[in-house]
């Protein structure tokens, strides 16, 4: 489904609640890799004896950020289109136009 989809069928009101929501309990990929985290470090952890040094599910993460580790900050542009270009060069490579 795509946002301009999402955008028919649903109204921003509702659309927010699903962005408080995921704020709450989240869902989707991050929430995936995490569950698959917690069970491989239980195994690592249940498997070693004795273990060397606890595993943690972040170490099982690919993209999990280590606690203390600063997050980019966002970039915000003035210009609509600046930013549309922006957007299209860091996910699809196209040069601004």
């Amino acid at each position: 489904m795509t946002v301009r989809q999402l955008l028919e069928t649903i109204d921003s009101a509702e659309l927010a609640e699903w962005l408080a929501y995921d704020q709450i309990e989240p869902f989707g990929p991050q929430r995936e890799d995490l569950r698959a985290g917690l069970i491989c470090s239980t195994v690592a952890n249940h498997s070693m004896s004795p273990p060397r040094r606890p595993r943690r599910p972040s170490d099982y993460m690919l993209f999990a950020h280590e606690p203390g580790q600063a997050f980019d900050a966002p970039v915000l542009l003035a210009d609509p289109k600046s930013h549309s270009d922006l957007i299209r060069q860091a996910i699809f490579g196209v040069k601004p136009s």
